[in-house]
């Protein structure tokens, strides 16, 4: 039987995969070529009955993203270009999709590459059609070897999963227990191991506990020990303890004298737990989620624990939860709602907490730096939670939930009532038909955000004079091989914990204020600063730094101050690109055509970022220099999507008329890079690409995109 698609015809002679796991005992093998001679010589290579392999055929390498087979196949036979570019494109657009499977060029006779070049770009091999003999023979190895990799993939999906289940048990039934001999750790559960932030039992015996904690509780703790080595009693104290990846966590601890087997020695029982799940007043084993009445108390005397967190209540409903209880039993489907509780633990940081409401219903107390973040905080969690697959290799679930939202403002007195008003609103939605997120905002809204700005604008006056601010790098990647490294600057602020706040939290406070022209400035110094540190590394990159509307107004000043940074930080001026956004030159074009002369006049470069967002998008681009175009996300979107789009095709058409370089942002998959180049986009940015990392230039010597 075959299966026709748009370029895909699939051998469907495969049996399904074995339940539980995703290895099939026929593997796959998918052709990539327009010649049917082709597909059908690496169909008749690996003919064999005793070993079935289903052939799957595709005429063009970008149509890829549309079929959704590639995931499963273990080995791709691509047919090579005889343009020696694009059979590399094609080939890193092939990779990108296939994950672990090795790729197999296909040369006809012209192709682009050699053996060695193709080798060289990440092929597992090159070979001739006209070698049936060597087509079976290497194909053969390479399903062996796309084998073992699919197998170990879901190896590891497989060990995962049991691995959540054994954590739900040991979280509700194992104490971080270990004994201190003098200061080091000996006889650790594994709860304690992973408590002060190592993995492994074997790891944790021999640490001196005291290298651990944080250094302004060390005195402290050194003192309750010999507190209890002098007086032989018990003693509790609350202290923060830092793991080698620097997270920070309050535990709380209740120490108890051991017994020495040496004269010398020191033996201390130490029993741990997190502060904030642990009763007042004592130490004791309690579940890896508080209850009900735990949440009742804690909203009755909730304050927000730092100046620049606001607290917000997230209740969580899994949906269908009779359905999962008729379909698994009752006790596979509570293991199973525990699980979703773990994996909303593992979904918090620092001081966030979640309690178990009832059946399938929990409620999370987070705090954020503002009402968007806990916003995103929960709509981020609502898909994560439904792309989850719950359970082990027996038995496993996908589960969908219903979700409500809100910030705690206005006392203690009110929490209750919000906590109401999010069951309501939780049981409105199922009653919609669930798995969705909705915001509960309370009559207070408007006052908070008048009061949430002025204290933004107070905590910014108060990073512009002490350096609070950093720069997060994403990579801007080429689709068309150039080897120039560009990355996109994006401003971080550091709050209290050094934790980073995106711009979105606060930038409308710092335009209210009308600190964007010190902003800005603060922005470019860092960008010629990094420019100037990376080249005394031999490292020549670009930096896109943005500009916003307010420092356009204020243009002579900003200029006067940039050419006097330059001449302080010597760099080469080309790699420093500034950014206007289209409807701020649209608004104020006279100064911004002042102002992108000025700086192309002293030899920087210029972008239009979030452009063709007007109806007069090519008019703009008629009255600004640029050296960039940064298309808007919407536009990027409308190719993905294959929307036809006439001012679309305009905007490309006339970018190329001016040879100007059209960049497509917020790309978070590999399958849209076959479409954006396809459409004449020259480079992409994006999460999937690389995550913005504020280390991404201060610790590399070498830079590659």
């Amino acid at each position: 039987m075959s299966a026709q698609g748009a370029g895909l015809n699939q051998q469907t002679t495969a049996p399904q995969a074995l339940h539980g796991t995703g290895v099939a005992n026929t593997l796959a093998v998918l052709t990539v070529t327009a010649e049917q001679a082709v597909f059908e010589t690496i169909r008749q290579a690996l003919d064999d009955r005793n070993d079935p392999v289903d052939i799957v055929h595709s005429d063009d390498p970008t149509q890829l993203s549309d079929e959704g087979v590639i995931s499963g196949v273990a080995v791709v036979g691509l047919h090579c270009h005889a343009d020696p570019t694009r059979a590399k494109r094609e080939l890193g657009l092939v990779q990108g999709l296939a994950g672990t499977a090795p790729v197999i060029l296909l040369d006809t006779g012209d192709a682009g590459l050699d053996r060695d070049a193709a080798v060289a770009a990440g092929a597992w091999d090159l070979l001739s059609v006209e070698s049936e003999q060597d087509i079976r023979t290497r194909f053969r190895q390479a399903l062996e070897v796309g084998r073992t990799r699919v197998e170990i993939a879901d190896a590891a999906q497989r060990l995962n999963q049991t691995q959540r289940r054994l954590d739900v048990l040991l979280s509700q039934s194992q104490d971080a227990r270990a004994t201190l001999v003098d200061r080091r750790v000996a006889d650790p559960s594994p709860a304690f191991a992973r408590l002060i932030g190592v993995d492994d039992v074997e790891d944790a015996r021999g640490i001196d506990l005291l290298d651990r904690i944080a250094p302004h509780d060390r005195t402290r703790f050194a003192d309750a020990l010999e507190q209890v080595a002098t007086t032989h009693s018990d003693t509790a104290l609350v202290f923060d303890i830092t793991t080698h990846l620097n997270h920070r966590t309050s535990l709380r601890a209740l120490l108890k004298p051991g017994v020495a087997e040496k004269s010398d020695e020191q033996r201390t029982n130490l029993v741990l737990q997190p502060a904030e799940n642990a009763p007042s007043g004592a130490v004791a084993r309690g579940p890896a989620l508080d209850g009900r009445m735990a949440l009742h108390g804690v909203l009755a005397q909730t304050t927000t624990r730092a100046k620049e967190w606001i607290l917000g209540l997230v209740f969580v409903a899994v949906d269908e939860i009779s359905s999962l209880q008729d379909q698994l039993g009752l006790a596979e489907s509570d293991l199973l709602l525990q699980e979703v509780g773990l994996y909303l633990l593992q979904a918090v940081r620092g001081e966030d907490r979640v309690f178990r409401f009832g059946a399938g219903e929990y409620v999370m107390l987070v705090e954020r730096h503002s009402a968007n973040e806990i916003e995103e905080f929960a709509q981020n969690l609502h898909k994560s939670l439904s792309d989850e697959v719950f359970g082990d290799e027996r038995r496993s679930a996908s589960l969908a939930a219903s979700m409500a939202h809100c910030v705690l403002s206005g006392g203690a007195a009110q929490n209750d009532s919000r906590l109401q008003l999010l069951m309501d609103t939780v049981y409105e939605i199922r009653d919609d038909g669930g798995n969705a997120v909705r915001r509960c905002q309370s009559d207070t809204a408007p006052a908070m955000d008048s009061a949430d700005d002025q204290a933004w604008t107070a905590r910014l006056r108060e990073a512009l004079t002490q350096d609070r601010f950093s720069l997060a790098y994403q990579g801007i990647t080429s689709l068309a091989g150039d080897s120039q490294p560009y990355f996109d600057t994006l401003l971080r602020y550091v709050d209290d914990r050094g934790a980073l706040v995106r711009p979105g939290e606060f930038l409308p406070a710092a335009e209210k204020a009308r600190l964007m022209p010190d902003i800005d400035r603060w922005v470019a110094q860092r960008c010629l600063d990094v420019i100037w540190q990376q080249r005394a590394k031999d490292a020549h990159i670009a930096l896109f730094a943005k500009l916003s509307s307010a420092t356009i107004e204020d243009a002579d000043r900003f200029m006067a101050w940039l050419l006097t940074a330059v001449e302080a930080k010597p760099i080469s001026r080309w790699n420093l690109i500034f950014s206007f956004r289209e409807d701020d030159v649209r608004n104020q074009t006279r100064l911004a055509r002042k102002l992108a002369d000025e700086l192309e006049a002293a030899e920087f470069r210029v972008a239009l970022t979030h452009y063709g967002s007007t109806p007069k998008a090519v008019q703009v681009l008629d009255r600004m220099p640029a050296s960039f175009i940064k298309l808007a996300p919407d536009f990027a979107r409308q190719i993905l999507g294959r929307e036809e789009d006439e001012r679309l095709a305009h905007i490309i058409s006339s970018a190329r008329e001016r040879e100007i370089p059209l960049i497509a942002e917020q790309i978070e998959d590999a399958n849209s890079m076959a479409r954006l180049w396809q459409a004449g986009v020259n480079y992409v940015q994006g999460h999937f690409i690389q995550e913005p990392d504020t280390e991404a230039l201060a610790q590399s010597q070498d830079i590659h995109l």
